[in-house]
């Protein structure tokens, strides 16, 4: 647990010490309580605090949560349960139980009953969704029967459906049953609120486990005690109404605690330990946040960025405008350029062997030997020849449209860690069948590597072990090369986990891209002798691949 979460996890606990010290002082007797200012004090403190509480929350709900349209629905519930709280203290504190102002505030306190569970189930259905998601307008049609309901019980003393006083509407505090329309309400409020519970404990499930997050799991379960002990009369003379209000923030908070309900809490914490070298700062250009890999740049540099790239010899620094001031970013190329060196060196050295091969053709005791070269030579060209095109297509591109070099020479670093190692895969397999499965790790570990140029966020877990053949780590080096370029424009991450067993191979590659996937395109990726399935799951893909250790990979 970080630090931010520990100090919010602080916060949470102090709040729930807190309530239960006011429900004490308000439940517990003592002989000073015979004091009629003393009586006064403990008898309005409680209901300050909760007060005071609640509206502590919808203040951090206002600074905190990201989605608008969640945001507006969490402060309408903790202005609901503050409104309860407030009429329920006015209703005992300053009027008689038989006064009809005091009958019309305990038909009030079913204002929240009717209104919060409606507005939980919104927040459901909301959490999970992007920053911009809004409820339909269809879903406003539910206030209809909501309102209704609410008319119903503050028109009860024309009608009686909901509650009928058997002896005087004026002693309806002592004598009254529950008409059919108190069911209707009842019934609402269950139905809305186990359906929220349900979906709080499904969303709550671990992506790819059976296990929940605990903290929605531990509040539901203590909830759900304390209702049963409460039912049996085992828990009493407790203050029912603060205790509802209580399990309903715990509930909602748990949800955004759980990363159900996003929010931007610890955000400047992971700004300072990003690896990205960046820095914002405000419309005078001081600095705000920086990063830990940023380097301290003067005041006249940050300002050459607005108009465009800031050329810092092997470092290029960028900006951009942002709400209150500018975000700059400085991006260290000097292994793109020490590639770059490479390349062109490699090219030299091609072109100069190519020379000599040509001339050694004519050498009687050293033909056997071209033969044999130019035959690999050729395989790799052959194999190979569409990264070698796009790669020499991608450097062409930056030398025109400097603009994008970054992007092109980010995608050729790929490409060439793919050429390197698809060509020592080749050359090993000449000479042994059966190699490490662990090749294949620092295969696809070099890949992945290279695309954090591109900006790419990437991970490699592998339990490879024992010997496996070589043509098995070629096929699957080469469909993860071919589900990178199809993808890498869009990409933002990839996962990647390798395993293996004396009966398979097994791959998980998971992406996440910026836009949508064309199923076309997934369903064109193959295997020889192996199976490849995936799941979208909104701008994520998750391939799955098997290849049996007997199978004929080519």
């Amino acid at each position: 647990m970080n630090k931010t979460k520990r100090k919010e996890m602080t916060y949470l606990v102090a709040v729930v010490i807190i309530f239960f010290a006011a429900m004490f002082s308000h439940t517990g007797h003592y002989g000073y309580r015979d004091h009629i200012f003393v009586r006064t004090v403990f008898g309005f403190l409680p209901n300050f605090i909760y007060i005071g509480l609640l509206s502590a929350w919808c203040v951090s709900i206002e600074r905190r949560i990201i989605n608008k349209q969640i945001r507006h629905l969490l402060m309408g519930v903790g202005i609901l349960m503050i409104f309860w709280i407030a009429v329920r203290t006015v209703k005992w504190r300053f009027f008689s139980p038989f006064d009809m102002i005091g009958r019309y505030l305990w038909y009030c306190y079913y204002i929240p009953m009717i209104l919060v569970p409606l507005l939980g189930v919104f927040i459901i259905i909301c959490s999970g969704k992007s920053e911009n998601y809004t409820l339909p307008k269809k879903m406003n049609f539910f206030f209809i029967p909501a309102f209704i309901l609410i008319a119903v019980v503050m028109t009860n003393d024309f009608h009686q459906l909901v509650f009928k006083f058997t002896d005087g509407i004026e002693n309806y505090n002592d004598q009254y049953t529950y008409g059919f329309l108190f069911y209707v309400v009842i019934a609402w409020f269950v139905a809305l609120g186990f359906y929220f519970v349900v979906m709080l404990l499904i969303k709550s499930r671990v992506p790819g486990s059976k296990t929940f997050q605990k903290m929605p799991v531990i509040i539901m379960v203590s909830a759900v005690v304390f209702w049963i002990l409460y039912a049996f009369r085992l828990i009493f003379n407790v203050d029912l109404t603060a205790v509802d209000c209580l399990i309903i923030a715990l509930l909602l908070e748990s949800a955004i605690q759980s990363g159900l309900i996003r929010s931007n809490s610890g955000y400047g914490d992971l700004f300072r330990v990003s690896t990205v070298a960046a820095q914002i700062v405000d419309g005078k250009y001081n600095v705000y946040n920086s990063s830990a890999g940023a380097v301290e740049l003067t005041t006249t540099t940050m300002k050459q960025a607005e108009t465009g790239t800031v050329d810092l010899g092997d470092i290029q620094l960028q900006s951009r405008p942002i709400s209150g001031g500018r975000v700059l970013w400085q991006e260290d190329i000097r292994k793109i350029k020490e590639l770059l060196e490479e390349l062109e060196e490699a090219q030299e050295r091609l072109s100069e062997n190519n020379v000599l091969l040509k001339a050694e053709l004519d050498i009687k005791e050293r033909k056997a030997r071209l033969d044999e070269k130019n035959r690999l030579y050729d395989r790799l060209i052959d194999e190979m020849s569409e990264q070698l095109i796009k790669a020499d297509d991608l450097l062409k591109e930056a030398e025109k449209n400097p603009e994008i070099a970054k992007e092109a020479l980010a995608q050729i670093c790929v490409i060439s860690a793919y050429i390197k190692r698809r060509g020592n895969l080749l050359l090993i397999n000449e000479d042994n069948a059966d190699i490490s499965a662990t090749e294949l790790e620092f295969c696809m570990k070099e890949s992945l590597d290279n695309m954090l140029f591109a900006g790419i966020l990437t991970s490699l877990h592998s339990q490879l072990k024992n010997k496996i053949k070589t043509k098995h780590i070629v096929a699957f080096y080469d469909l993860f090369e071919k589900i990178t370029e199809a993808y890498f424009d869009d990409m933002t991450a990839m996962l990647v986990n390798l395993k293996n067993d004396d009966s398979c191979i097994k791959m998980r590659v998971q992406i996440g891209c910026k836009d949508g996937f064309d199923e076309a395109i997934l369903d064109s990726f193959c295997l020889d002798g192996g199976e490849i399935s995936y799941n979208i799951q909104e701008n994520d893909v998750t391939f799955d691949v098997t290849l049996p250790l007997g199978g004929d990979a080519q």
